[in-house]
């Protein structure tokens, strides 16, 4: 009996190291940990953040993105998972539009 209970054990752990395993593949599975004072690693962290953010989606206009959140407050755990709308997008399209119609340099002509 103790050989049956120790196999199972091991095989349930095999497993969740597998499946744990294929699910970091997953090039939107990305973890948000620090928040920082500029686009840059090198700049200055301003926050660890406390809780677990990932990224696990992104919708095909790049305005919609879907996060899970989870946090722990003693031995009670919250998850949660959704869309939210942050317009980058939208931004970008806005930014490249105005890139265009911005008047060429005159000092790169030089």
């Amino acid at each position: 009996m103790k050989k049956a209970l120790f196999a199972l054990l091991v095989l349930v752990i095999m497993t969740g190291a597998i499946f744990a395993d294929t699910t970091a593949k997953d090039p939107y599975d990305l973890q948000i940990k620090r928040l920082y004072s500029a686009p840059d690693q090198e700049s200055n962290e301003i926050l660890a953040i406390p809780i677990e953010v990932k990224l696990l989606d992104i919708s095909a206009d790049g305005n919609w993105y879907k996060v899970k959140i989870a946090y722990w407050i003693g031995p009670l755990s919250y998850t949660y998972v959704g869309w939210t709308e942050i317009p980058v997008g939208q931004a970008l399209a806005e930014r490249a539009s105005k890139l265009a119609k911005a008047p060429p340099d005159k000092t790169s002509e030089e």
